[in-house]
């Protein structure tokens, strides 16, 4: 497929807000692909609406192309200085939008080598494999000279589009391709447009749930039809993506999930998923990516523990003390995410691992089976030693006895609780976030004892002792329905000076001149940041606020906990969890 076609498409979803206006653009280019048969490159098309290069279960190459580079490779391509290409950027916030600005702008100004012949439109458009067989080879060129080697490629390919192509492609590199559209929208565009019937959107997001490639799903959904997507399971070496809890207050958990229902332990640690096959272990993070060469000490635990050949498994990994009789927090644990001296670090920082749920047994899955039946089989198949255990859980009848076994869990170092429906229909719901688990981190005494998982996306610089780094940041919570960010509070407290130095560094990757598109802030900061730093908070009491109109909540007295760097940013607290938290104050 020519890239020009998809950018093209890019350009109409991000000329409306309207979301049914994305889906009949997605549901008609679909529509058209099918048609066509071009769908060579369908899996590289979803991955480019999605915002990414590959994948959610892959690494995304590294390009290692920085603003300055483009900027150079724009001027030679142009022949517009430097100095005018960074006027226009700060104004317009993104690269690739100033580079079309300018070439279009341009057009009757060439360069002695470039601008003659590329903005052309005769010019044929490049095909979407050329596109990422070149980004390919950017990405593997390192080294003596590789700056030249970098620039030239890139020039190269500009040399070979057109002005909105030149937009997407520059913002393909510098991973900020966001045309305004979720996967929710993705989703009801493929069931429109490949089978005509909005009603299966259910059985392509399960499918995807289950095996999150959405590349993968769609050339299974073009080549073989609906049928096969409604076969698709869970599959050994393919993480599922995470069932997750909701909030409600604790006083309406039996209401929700009736009596008696489950509680455990809600741990300090990191979710893992852990796929065993023989001796081959797999170990992957709730963002879906493989950490096993992190955590070599867990894969041996579940080789010598696992009564079982092959199994999915989750559970938490936890650091401990050297006896293995105390919890230790996070902040230790963390630690331990690191590529290079792994063997020395797990022996200085020993964990455990806390089983809590079984997907998948041999050949038969359990995602379809209540939690009773699954608990009941996890606990026939473990060895239970000091390493490796099943999460501590209770049977609970009633809210004393709640109340009794959260203090319970937090007197020993945990989070809070996980309450578990035990229902007939509590089954594990992968990628949702129902009521069939609730947690429960703590809401007393009608303030706001519980803590909130927020993106980093905008930063005040500091003053004083806080000169030279940023003091105060805006921290948001996710809106998965409309795929945003939306501005929440501002943070300003519990920094040490070792966090504060640390986040600068860190933050400079993600600075950008002007809001990104996928933020609701009415906020004006220093500095606005993408968003991709997770942190977790604590505050005095959510309240309605007008500093932040666009979610209408904020919180009181926020107060910085920790970097929650195993979260993804649409991992963090949603906006449907704020407002419940705020009417459980």
């Amino acid at each position: 497929m020519k890239f020009n076609d998809l950018a093209e498409l890019f350009s109409r979803l991000e000329s409306t807000s309207k979301r049914l206006e994305m889906i009949e653009i997605l549901s008609d280019f679909f529509k058209k692909l099918k048609n066509s048969r071009e769908i060579d490159d369908i899996d590289k098309i979803i991955y480019l609406l999605q915002g990414q290069l590959v994948s959610n279960i892959k690494q995304a190459p590294k390009i290692g192309i920085a603003e300055k580079m483009i900027i150079e490779a724009l001027s030679l391509h142009s022949g517009v200085e430097r100095s005018k290409i960074k006027e226009v950027l700060i104004k317009k916030g993104d690269i690739g939008i100033t580079a079309e600005y300018i070439l279009s702008k341009k057009k009757t100004q060439k360069s002695l080598f470039d601008f003659s012949e590329n903005s052309s439109n005769n010019k044929e458009s490049l095909e979407i494999h050329e596109i990422y067989s070149t980004l390919q080879k950017m990405s593997i060129t390192e080294g003596s000279g590789s700056h030249d080697k970098k620039l030239g490629i890139l020039r190269s390919l500009m040399r070979k589009c057109s002005a909105l192509e030149i937009n997407y492609l520059l913002r393909i590199i510098t991973s900020t391709l966001r045309v305004g559209v979720s996967t929710l929208t993705i989703l009801d565009g493929l069931a429109i447009g490949l089978t005509g019937d909005k009603d299966n959107r259910e059985f392509i997001e399960k499918a995807y749930n289950l095996q999150p490639d959405l590349g993968d799903i769609t050339r299974l959904l073009v080549e073989k039809g609906i049928d096969a997507i409604k076969k698709v399971k869970i599959s050994y070496g393919i993480p599922v993506k995470s069932m997750l809890a909701s909030r409600v207050p604790y006083g309406e958990i039996i209401e929700k999930l009736g009596s008696p229902f489950t509680a455990e332990y809600k741990l300090d640690g990191e979710r893992l998923q852990i796929h065993k096959c023989g001796n081959n272990v797999k170990l992957f993070s709730r963002r879906l990516l493989e950490i096993s060469d992190q955590y070599p000490d867990v894969c041996n635990f579940v080789k010598d523990n696992v009564k079982t050949e092959n199994a999915i498994l989750e559970g938490e990994v936890v650091a401990m003390d050297i006896f293995y009789e105390k919890m230790l927090p996070f902040q230790i644990l963390s630690r331990r995410r690191r590529k290079y001296d792994v063997e020395d670090f797990s022996k200085e920082i020993p964990v455990g691992l806390f089983l809590f749920d079984i997907l998948l047994l041999e050949e038969e899955s359990y995602i379809d089976k209540p939690f009773p039946l699954r608990r009941k089989k996890l606990e026939e198949i473990i060895i239970e030693k000091d390493e490796i255990k099943l999460v501590e859980s209770k049977l609970i009848h009633s809210t004393e006895e709640l109340l009794e076994f959260f203090q319970d869990a937090r007197k020993k170092g945990n989070e809070g609780i996980i309450a578990k429906s035990i229902k007939a229909d509590s089954v594990y719901q992968a990628g949702n976030r129902g009521f069939l688990w609730i947690k429960m981190k703590g809401l007393e005494g009608g303030k706001l004892k519980d803590s909130v998982d927020v993106v980093l996306v905008g930063a005040f610089y500091g003053r004083g002792r806080r000169k030279g780094v940023y003091g105060t940041y805006i921290g948001a919570v996710y809106d998965p329905l409309n795929d945003k960010f939306e501005a929440f509070t501002r943070i300003a407290s519990g920094w040490t000076d070792e966090i504060m130095e640390f986040l600068k560094k860190e933050m400079e990757q993600y600075e950008v001149d002007k809001k990104p598109k996928d933020i609701n802030c009415e906020d004006i900061p220093d500095q606005w940041l993408l968003p991709k730093v997770v942190i977790e908070i604590i505050g005095d009491e959510i309240t309605i606020s007008d500093k932040f109109p666009s979610l209408g909540y904020s919180l009181r007295f926020p107060v910085f906990q920790r970097i929650r760097p195993e979260k993804g940013p649409k991992d963090a607290t949603t906006t449907d969890e704020i407002k419940q938290l705020y009417s459980s104050q």
